[in-house]
């Protein structure tokens, strides 16, 4: 059987993990903002009897590789040489696009375009000459939009059947290209896997991953010829190729496009409403306020559902094996499993499905980009810039993902600033829940709202005290700003059922377990003994029960187990029947800031190292313990 390997390249937002889904059927995750993907997807595809293995790769606007990014795109395009790229191109943002192409072109790989996003160039009446721009790049350009699935089978039968090597060629500044004819003379080309050009232009560039594998005597040549450039133009030769390749992107835009229409069109005015300060902000805060009310009303309302549904079948048929068992233990184990499945159905799934939708919906409108851009000046005072806003908004979903896009940062201290916000001020989904769950359904909507200022509060003083104590200056924000537009249902739909099943698949195993030993512990009379060495702390510093303490080290396993071991502990999963307002409201902001759980710490570790995680851990724990003494003292439980 024939198999080919088709790679999927292209700037952020451009809908490559969308073509991914529709060419796999994978159900992978495609976000509308750059740094989602740091690890390539792979998915396989039947087509004309061959099996087709799809690469999507990592959102990248260089094969220079100066990110995380473009690191692992870069890498993997030299090391796996696909038969065929498909380079993605945002139809309506082609100059940018076309350099990345002209990159892709120049390393000698078969190259297919898809100009993607082909809609919206239809409804803003732009007029694209598809030929001329096949004949000037001499290769194939396919219109498609990726959400409906339109131009995807001419796409992918293009790649199989069509792929070819482009001739077409940017022309640099003629002394580059006699540097490039310079070294490309002392070149053979059974020693490289891609065009001598393409060699000499990375030579020249001082890229790392054909430097390292030139002759030593060829390096130092290109090195030379970078320093006398430089010399007797004033400024790097990198710049120079770069200025070059717009200037190609330019000239050939004004060939194949046509005018923009003068009159801007109400949605054009409502996009622009949410980039400027004036206006945007109090857009964002509108929006907010919509995701937390949807949160406790929406989330309260599902609750209700499942809750009273479970009450009429499950909890009934446990009761009658609890009532039946003769067993202690045994009692104590399904005592654990009702619990845990009433606790998943009353708390955990109701505000994380919700939660999930509002993010999916924010992600692929376009209007996540849009806050990256209108908080650039503001995030800048905490040390960041606008692109900051991406890792702490994925990790009110999760803390472990949203660690991990800080390495879309430009630099180990913002990615270090950004990792400690997100751990100690970003509560995540589980923590969402308690917070929306418990204070906010049986306290109030008040209760819960103001745990969330004292930690945008925590935010801001914490980060303004790391950017003074890591000096540092933050790097520029260079991002794309894709139109604002209507999300797929299915999309959305597909993205929440994963996030969701991801999610359920590791945690409720884990709750499942606690829950049992919790109960049989309670059973045989070992917890008391867990709980004496705590008791006068917690009752006298933090105004809690003794028992709430084994549910904050639960919570260090799994956030979700903070709640789930609380009610077990409490014996219902009506929180307000153990606990009064101000008790849950001091146990939640706890919780809140509290030591992340090990999966996150364990992400950590992997980041910054064991030193530096440790000391965000013992930071964690201490400021959580300080905020849940001053709240007992101020409010006087």
């Amino acid at each position: 059987m024939i198999v080919l390997e088709i790679a999927l390249a292209g700037n952020p937002n451009v809908g490559k993990s969308v073509i991914f889904t529709k060419l796999t059927g994978v159900g992978v995750i495609s976000a509308n903002y750059p740094g989602t993907t740091v690890e390539f997807a792979e998915g396989q595809a039947k087509f004309m009897g061959m099996t087709i293995t799809v690469i999507d790769l990592p959102g990248s606007y260089s094969l220079a590789g100066n990110t995380d990014d473009e690191r692992v795109a870069t890498g993997l395009l030299y090391e796996r040489r696909p038969d065929t790229v498909i380079a993605v191109l945002d139809a309506t943002r082609l100059e940018r696009n076309l350099v990345f192409l002209f990159e892709l072109i120049e390393s000698g790989y078969n190259v297919v375009v898809s100009l993607n996003m082909y809609d919206i160039v239809r409804k803003s009446k732009l007029a694209i000459d598809v030929e001329r721009l096949e004949r000037t790049l001499m290769m194939p350009v396919i219109p498609t939009v990726a959400t409906k699935g339109e131009g995807i089978d001419s796409l992918l039968y293009t790649s199989v059947q069509m792929r070819h090597k482009s001739k077409f060629k940017v022309r640099y500044d003629s002394h580059i290209e006699e540097m490039i004819r310079t070294l490309t003379a002392e070149m053979s080309e059974g020693d490289w896997e891609f065009p001598l050009r393409a060699v000499a232009i990375r030579l020249l560039a001082g890229d790392l991953n054909v430097v390292e594998k030139a002759k030593p005597e060829l390096a130092v040549k290109a090195a030379r010829l970078r320093e006398k450039f430089k010399q007797g133009h004033g400024e790097d030769i990198v710049v120079h190729i770069q200025r070059d390749r717009f200037g190609e992107a330019g000239r050939l835009i004004k060939e194949v496009v046509g005018t923009i229409p003068a009159t801007k069109k109400k949605k054009d005015i409502a996009a622009d409403l949410t980039l400027r300060p004036s206006t945007g902000i109090p857009i964002l805060l509108g929006v907010l306020a919509l995701v937390f009310l949807t949160l406790v009303f929406a989330g309260g309302w599902i609750e209700g559902l499942l809750v009273g549904a479970w009450a009429e079948t499950g909890r009934a048929f446990f009761n009658e094996l609890i009532e039946g068992s003769s067993n202690d233990i045994v009692a104590g184990a399904l005592t654990g499993i009702s619990i845990s499945i009433e606790a998943m159905l009353a708390l955990v799934i109701p505000y994380i499905i919700v939660f999930y939708v509002m993010l999916s919906i924010l992600e692929d409108t376009g209007y996540l980009v849009r806050v990256v851009s209108l908080l650039d000046g503001i995030m800048h005072r905490l040390g960041l810039h606008g692109r900051a806003v991406i890792p702490l908004v994925v990790g009110y979903g999760c803390n472990v993902p949203a660690i991990l896009a800080t390495r879309a940062m430009g630099s180990r201290r913002e990615r270090l600033i950004l990792a400690v916000l997100i751990t100690i001020a970003v509560p995540c989904s589980a923590q969402t829940a308690i917070i929306v769950g418990s204070v906010g359904n049986y306290a109030g909507v008040w209760w819960a709202l103001l745990i969330y200022i004292v930690l945008f509060a925590i935010l801001v003083i914490l980060g303004m005290a790391l950017h003074k104590t890591i000096k540092f200056e933050p790097t520029g924000l260079c991002i794309e700003i894709p139109d604002l537009r209507m999300p797929s249902a299915r999309q959305t739909l597909i993205k929440t059922y994963v996030r969701v099943k991801e999610f359920l698949t590791i945690a409720f195993p884990i709750l499942l377990v606690g829950s049992i030993v919790l109960e049989i512990l309670m059973t045989v009379g070992l917890l008391e003994l867990l709980l004496e060495p705590t008791e006068g702390f917690m009752l006298v510093v933090l105004g809690l029960p003794a028992y709430t303490s084994i549910a904050l080290v639960f919570g260090i396993l799994r956030k979700e187990m903070a709640l789930q071991t609380l009610m077990v502990l409490a014996g219902t999963t009506n929180l307000a029947l153990a606990l009064t307002n101000e008790q849950m409201f001091v146990f939640a902001l706890v919780m809140a800031v509290f030591m992340p759980c090990l999966a996150a710490f364990a992400v950590l570790i992997k980041e910054f190292g064991l030193k530096s995680s440790l000391l965000v851990a013992f930071s964690s724990i201490a400021l959580a313990l300080a905020l849940g003494a001053v709240s007992n003292f101020m409010l006087g439980i």
